[in-house]
């Protein structure tokens, strides 16, 4: 009998530490969302929450997960407020907003129901932001994505207007985060280009960097869905790779209304890579073409509980 006990006391620890590698105080997604038992292509997006009517319509929503704000520096639109330029929630080319950055994070922190991804669209609205973040983030319990272009990508896209070293040097300051990084693009209908790719140069690249700036928050990569289905093999190097730095990567694959993408290839990406590994943020339309119901949802998490269940099985009968 006590064999059997120190058995069990040793196999518990194994399985304990096994399944606290990844514990942090980093609010996952896929925990935050239970109900999607790890798949990250169930969750669900709210675009363009840059307006108190836009916020309060997503946070209504009982469809929608995670809300996508994007920061710049610009007016705040209020009775008594000041000229001066603070972080708001507005798209380029808008200058003004009712939705300062401060009260986005303040709702979203009173509701608590939400996930949070932030796009910076300036080193100057990155900056500005910085403090807001420190002052918000021990209060938020939902998971928050700060996302950036910080390279430039295929097709010859325009460089980007992040810098790349102090988005990651200062973004991984933010403690409990989820590092959104990606690369410029010149694709779809605007400028009449259904084709291109993420070339090596473009994968080898964002290793380098993530390498380089020693980065160990989560790291998911944002990938236009027409271009990176058609390297999928890099897509796979490209996590496998940054895996090993971060512990934690992904791929978020996004697509707007009229972009040309490959449907087939899309589903078997997702498939090759995991639903584990890959946030979808597509258009609805798109969403609804893909075949997933073969695709891997078999996480490490999951895994575990099952390596845990069929232990603790096997202890009750040696019992």
């Amino acid at each position: 009998m006590a064999n059997t006990t120190i058995l069990t006391i040793v196999l518990l620890a194994v399985i304990q530490t096994a399944m606290c590698n990844n514990c942090s105080s980093i609010c996952y997604p896929s925990e935050f969302f239970p109900n999607i038992q790890g798949n990250l292509t169930k969750i669900t997006w709210a675009h363009g929450v840059n307006s108190l009517t836009e916020l309060d319509k997503a946070l209504a929503s009982a469809d929608i997960m995670m809300l996508e704000g994007d920061v710049i520096m610009g007016k705040h639109i209020a009775t008594n407020a000041t000229t001066d330029k603070i972080p708001i929630m507005a798209h380029p080319p808008a200058t003004e907003s009712d939705l300062s950055l401060e009260e986005f994070l303040n709702i979203n922190m009173n509701n608590g129901s939400k996930g949070i991804k932030l796009d910076f669209k300036s080193n100057e609205a990155f900056n500005n932001s910085k403090p807001i973040l420190r002052k918000f983030q021990p209060s938020l319990k939902c998971p928050v994505i700060l996302n950036a272009d910080i390279l430039r990508g295929p097709v010859n896209a325009t460089n980007p207007l992040i810098n790349t070293t102090d988005f990651l040097t200062e973004a991984s300051k933010i403690p409990n985060s989820i590092l959104s990084i990606g690369w410029t693009t010149k694709y779809g209908k605007e400028y009449n280009i259904t084709e291109g790719r993420y070339n090596m140069k473009h994968l080898k690249k964002m290793v380098e960097v993530v390498t380089e700036n020693h980065i160990k928050l989560p790291v998911t990569y944002p990938v236009r869905a027409g271009l990176a289905t058609n390297d999928i093999d890099g897509m796979k190097a490209l996590l496998k790779n940054t895996t090993s730095i971060t512990g934690n990567a992904t791929l978020t694959i996004w697509s707007l209304k009229d972009d040309y993408v490959d449907v087939a290839k899309l589903s078997k990406l997702i498939k090759e890579l995991g639903t584990d590994k890959v946030y979808l943020d597509v258009p609805e339309d798109l969403r609804n073409q893909l075949n997933l119901s073969s695709a891997s949802t078999m996480t490490s998490a999951v895994m575990m509980n099952l390596i845990a269940s069929l232990v603790f099985l096997v202890l009750s009968r040696m019992l």
